[in-house]
This record gives C-alpha cells, sequence and structure tokens, in this order.
C-alpha cells in the first residue's frame, strides 16, 4: 500500500482556512448589520493571514505543487476579491446603482487578472518584488478601509474616497508597478537583523492598534509602488552620477 504523506497536504489545510474565511465573509456581508461588515472585514485579513502560511508551509515542508498554486488562486479569487467586492458595495457603493455594480466588478476583474497573470509566471523560488500589487492586499485594504471609518474616523466612508480607493487599489493590481515582498526573518547579517527588529516592532504595533494601524499601512503599501516608480530614474541618476566621481 502507497504511504500517504501527511505534509503534502499542510499547504491545502491552510488554503482551506484561507477559503473557508472568505466564505465566511460573505455570510457576514449577506447578514447586513454594522457589526457583521466589521465581522466579514476581520475575516478577510484572517484569510491573508492563513494565505500567508500555506506559502511558507509549502516552502518549508518541500510540498509545492502545480493543485496547490491552482488551489490557493481560486481560494485568494474567493477571500480577496468576491469576498472584499461584495463587503465595499455593500459598505460604500450600496446608493450607487448600476455604478456601484461596476466598480465592485472591476475591483474583482482586476484582482482576478493578476492572480492570472500572477500563475503564468510563478515559481518556487523567493522573489525579490511582486509585479502589481498582490491581490490579499487589494482585499485587505478594502477590509482594513471599513474598520478604520467604523472605529476610527467615520468621515473616511465618503462615496468619492471609496471610489477613488476602489480604483486605485483595481490599477495598482494589474499595474507593472514593482511591490515589495514581506520580510524575511533573519538575524544573520546586520542590515537583516535591523529590518527584521523594524517588521517585528511593525507587527507588535499592528497587532495593539489593528483598527487603527491597518489601514494606514495598506495606503502607504497602495502607494509604494507608484513612488519606486517615479524615483527609481531619479534614484539612478544619483547613483550614477557618485560612482562616476
Amino acid at each position: 500500500m502507497r504511504k500517504i504523506s501527511i505534509k503534502k497536504f499542510l499547504p491545502s489545510i491552510f488554503t482551506m482556512g484561507n477559503l473557508l474565511c472568505g466564505f465566511l465573509a460573505i455570510i457576514n456581508v449577506i447578514e447586513g448589520t454594522k457589526a457583521s461588515m466589521s465581522h466579514a472585514a476581520w475575516w478577510i485579513i484572517i484569510a491573508a493571514i492563513f494565505d500567508l502560511l500555506d506559502g511558507k508551509v509549502a516552502r518549508l515542508t518541500g510540498s509545492a505543487s502545480e493543485f496547490g498554486i491552482e488551489f490557493d488562486s481560486l481560494a485568494d479569487v474567493v477571500s480577496f476579491g468576491i469576498a472584499p467586492a461584495v463587503l465595499f458595495h455593500t459598505y460604500a457603493l450600496i446608493d450607487a446603482g448600476n455604478l456601484g455594480y461596476f466598480l465592485a466588478f472591476c475591483f474583482l476583474a482586476a484582482g482576478t487578472i493578476r492572480l492570472a497573470r500572477f500563475n503564468i509566471s510563478a515559481s518556487t523560488g523567493k522573489k525579490k518584488y511582486f509585479v502589481g500589487m498582490p491581490i490579499p492586499a487589494g482585499g485587505c485594504i478594502l477590509a482594513s478601509f471599513i474598520l478604520f471609518s467604523e472605529h476610527v474616523w467615520s468621515g473616511l466612508a465618503h462615496f468619492d474616497i471609496s471610489v477613488a480607493l476602489l480604483v486605485l487599489s483595481s490599477i495598482a493590481m494589474v499595474s507593472s508597478f514593482k511591490y515589495s515582498v514581506m520580510p524575511r526573518i533573519s538575524f544573520a547579517k546586520k542590515t537583516a537583523t535591523i529590518r527584521s527588529i523594524w517588521f517585528i516592532s511593525l507587527l507588535a504595533v499592528v497587532a495593539i492598534f489593528p483598527d487603527e494601524v491597518f489601514f494606514p499601512i495598506g495606503i502607504i503599501y497602495l502607494f509604494s509602488g507608484p513612488v519606486k516608480y517615479i524615483s527609481a530614474p531619479a534614484f539612478n541618476y544619483v547613483f550614477h552620477k557618485v560612482s562616476s566621481r
């Protein structure tokens, strides 16, 4: 009898957790209360944690596979495409009629295109950066917007701001802007140690003040792509000038 390796299925267990969170987010949106909207936003953020872990587990156990990539992408469409689009439409665009449907669908379409593009070029090796903002980041930005609006600043949930956020997030996902990957925790070198301490400190702040911090961090990440694109030529010019002296 062929021996079944448990570690082969470990990444898929985390991916299933991701999918379950996306499903629960949609169920909470259907309930339609203010509290359920916040719950839905949290389920999307928890889904992102599962999504991060399934990739880590796959690499640690050496069990990355074509099936895992496809399963992960399908779960991501639900948790970071459908769930945030439905949640954001219900929360911020419900009175916009057909325009609201169109904008929410644009986000879903952009996220799905981003995933399809990622799958074509996907590899199990370590990435230096993402081309286009990852769909989990897009979904979490919309989710954290709702948490920030509900618990920190209700005035943020203005229609124009909501539309701008949705459009910018959609464009970022299908763009060619370069976005940073999550830093690897390492204390092997001085630079890596400083980066790791900074990242751990940031995680601690997020854990203590999630409603207040998640959304600002998301906005910084959203704009980091175009800022890098604009500033890179100037940086390279200065670098070459200094190097040539």
